[in-house]
């Protein structure tokens, strides 16, 4: 199965993203939560497997990747990685519709100030 570059790219920064938290590990053990300690460092173990052997750290060629890792191994991954994606879009949309108010506001604003103003005149 291949990928472009850029479809490589962008698993990669999610797998970067999802690294930062790799500490979860260590959080689930401390609290003797032994199922999620295994369930959260299986999905890191995933996540490294594909980088190393598919994937690599740094930049590509640009050409199109083959994915080499089991398909058990790919399914869990992306299936994660889709869930996170899902969920960054939603939080992406809330971000555009506050954007979008604001803009609102600000025209609003400044569309009272110029009006009022005018009809102030000079000083």
């Amino acid at each position: 199965m291949k990928i472009t570059a850029a479809e490589r790219d962008a698993l990669l920064e999610q797998i970067h993203t999802r690294l930062t938290g790799i500490d979860e590990v260590w959080t689930a053990t401390e609290a003797e939560d032994w199922e999620q300690a295994e369930k959260v460092a299986q999905g890191f173990a995933d996540e490294l497997r594909l980088v190393v052997e598919d994937l690599g750290w740094g930049e590509t060629s640009g050409e199109t990747i083959e994915l080499t890792a089991e398909p058990e191994v790919l399914r869990r991954v992306l299936t994660r990685m889709q869930k996170r994606g899902e969920a960054r879009r939603e939080v992406e949309e809330g971000e555009r519709t506050d954007l979008r108010l604001r803009e609102e506001q600000t025209a609003q604003l400044l569309e009272l100030c110029q009006r009022v103003l005018g009809e102030l005149g000079d000083p």
